[in-house]
């Protein structure tokens, strides 16, 4: 990739910026899946809790710096904040070599591979039955609102907002840049773009990379490593966004990311008759009458669990017994009701995509899949595989609850019906014998009423 190779001839370029700490990190070309790309790498062993990088305030560029752009600056002030540092990319790009940020324009790319650039046609074959797909069409139209927006107020001033800087495309692309390589600093509670952090450092929802503020006194942003790095490793930004939640914003997504998870709706049944008792006990703990809750593949959703028990609850007298910070069972009756209508869904979520998961396998293990291609079935991978651990998760459940609610209201033995079929097997050998003794108690006239009113078996007519 030439923007992989150009990032590294200008690695020089950026630790000669004024103030820039870089002494600890290198820049390493690497090759995925996906292709090839550029990582931070610690040049030295790193101790946990070492700064790694402490990047100028001067350096960072924040709406502030976009507001006050010479060419897009009122603009920028009208806009929201991505939006503000979208047109200052863009304008500063337009400037070239003459730009003073070019070592950071050098470290951004050119677009990502964010779904909100894909097609609908592509969005609709790659996404079909992923909760992501409803998510990126929504945002592709936000996006197109924006540049509609924006789009009378550029051709008003053609000679200062040309077409061939200022368009859709270029908008788009750059939006995407934007919202993929811009870190958020909590302590000034504002989006930056920042050297290196921002073009260079993938990043990781393991918790294993590093965490990076403003910090007022030294009046820069810091880095700094949240475990010990091993020379030549590479240096990750922790991020604890959900695959598909990264891949929308960034264009990329993690493999095996441990903060990634599914959201499963949950909502009272509006014609229950405890409706408004169940809505108040749910306000008291801080919910409400419809939410979602993360899934993930390697935890039962406990806190989704006592949502649903509540939910269904039929003797208001087990509504004392609720709670959200501990797994307790209500009763055999509801547990076993609310486990069979997330089986439902975890079937239904599945039977949404297009592909079984046998298939989504066999199509990553083909090496021809385009980028976009290759993306699409990791993600649905990884969601199938939390629906899947999620479904095995309820079968382990539902495996002590030894009944079946009947209409009575009880619970009738699991295994009456299997009971009922040995019990059928077994009687096969003898039925033979029971043929024969029955015709002949039919010819003494045993069970003929009339018959033995006359005779009685043993007795001779009187």
């Amino acid at each position: 990739m030439a923007q992989a190779l150009a990032l590294a001839d200008r690695f020089k370029g950026l630790k000669e910026l004024p103030g820039l700490k870089a002494d600890i990190c290198g820049v390493q070309r690497m090759t995925g899946d996906i292709g090839e790309r550029v990582a931070i790498v610690a040049a030295r062993d790193v101790r946990d809790k070492e700064t790694v990088m402490v990047i100028p305030e001067s350096l960072a560029v924040t709406r502030v710096d976009a507001e006050s752009h010479p060419v897009v600056g009122p603009l920028a002030a009208e806009a929201s904040e991505l939006t503000a540092l979208t047109l200052w990319l863009l304008a500063e790009r337009a400037a070239g070599a003459a730009s003073k940020y070019a070592a950071l324009l050098a470290t951004l790319p050119e677009s990502t591979l964010s779904p909100l650039l894909w097609s609908d046609a592509e969005l609709g074959e790659l996404m079909a039955g992923s909760p992501v797909l409803p998510e990126a069409r929504s945002r592709k139209q936000a996006l197109a609102d924006t540049w509609a927006a924006l789009a009378p107020k550029l051709a008003e001033d053609p000679a200062r907002f040309p077409a061939a800087v200022y368009n859709e495309a270029a908008f788009g692309a750059a939006f995407c840049v934007v919202v993929a390589t811009a870190a958020f600093l909590p302590a000034a509670n504002c989006f930056a773009l920042l050297p290196l952090v921002s073009g260079a450092m993938a990043r990781t929802g393991n918790g294993n990379g590093c965490d990076l503020d403003f910090d007022p006194e030294l009046n820069a942003v810091v880095v700094t490593a949240a475990r010990p790095y091993r020379a030549g490793s590479e240096m990750l930004l922790n991020d604890g966004r959900p695959n598909g939640e990264l891949l929308l914003a960034t264009g990329t997504l993690q493999d095996n990311n441990s903060s990634d998870f599914l959201s499963w709706p949950a909502g009272l049944v509006p014609a229950d008759r405890y409706y408004m008792m169940k809505n108040q006990v749910l306000e008291s703990m801080g919910y409400s009458a419809a939410e979602e809750f993360p899934v993930f593949a390697d935890r039962m959703p406990i806190q989704l669990l006592a949502y649903l028990r509540l939910s269904r609850v039929a003797d208001p007298a087990l509504l004392a017994k609720c709670t959200f910070d501990a797994d307790v069972e209500l009763s055999q009756m509801n547990e076993y009701e609310i486990l069979q209508i997330l089986m439902g869904d975890c079937r239904e979520r599945l039977a949404s995509y297009t592909k079984s998961y046998e298939e989504d396998v066999k199509i990553a293990q083909q090496s021809d899949l385009s980028p976009k291609e290759r993306l699409a079935v990791k993600l649905r991978l990884g969601e199938k595989r939390i629906i899947n651990a999620t479904m095995e998760a309820v079968r382990r459940r539902l495996a002590p609850i030894r009944g079946i609610p009947t209409k009575s209201g009880q619970l009738a033995d699991p295994n009456s019906d299997l009971k009922e079929i040995f019990d059928t097997l077994e009687s096969i050998p003898t039925a033979p014998l029971r043929l024969v003794q029955g015709l002949v108690s039919w010819a003494r006239g045993d069970d003929d009423p009339e018959w033995y009113g006359k005779k009685k078996p043993g007795q001779g007519r009187k």
